[in-house]
């Protein structure tokens, strides 16, 4: 017979438990579970945008993708934090512990370190420009 066990943090399901001790986490995750029903009702939209061909629908088709582009960016900087992590073995953007670190030391002195570092951050700026740009396209 299993040994049961219990999650003080709560339930897997429940990522309000995240926020006590992993608050990117709960970030991604919200804005994740915000995006799915989301994306599912912006590509109605936009299908029903192009068969009816009705000038409301394009408006509203264009509102749920900035909407859409707004709520998927965490994603974005995640995962080129994530890029990060793995191309410096958790160097940069890691929680490592200190004996690792200075056997990692060599990533400090490394001249792509700080590549590393602003990549989120580039990516972030690039992903914002990208709206900015696609909002004055419209609006022209």
């Amino acid at each position: 017979m299993e040994k049961e066990t219990y999650d003080l943090r709560g339930g897997q399901g429940r990522i309000t438990r995240l926020w006590h001790f992993y608050r990117e986490g709960y970030i991604h995750m919200l804005f994740y579970r915000i995006l799915i029903p989301l994306s599912i009702i912006s590509a109605i939209v936009l299908a029903a945008t192009y068969i009816l061909d009705y000038a409301v629908l394009d408006a509203v088709s264009r509102l749920l993708l900035i909407a859409v582009w707004v709520v998927f960016t965490p994603q974005v900087f995640e995962s080129a934090k994530g890029a990060s992590v793995i191309a410096t073995k958790g160097f940069i953007h890691g929680d490592l512990n200190k004996s690792y670190m200075e056997s990692a030391i060599k990533y400090e002195q490394h001249p792509h370190t700080r590549v590393y570092k602003a990549l989120p951050y580039a990516a972030l700026s690039i992903w914002i420009a990208g709206l900015i740009a696609i909002s004055i396209l419209w609006l022209l």
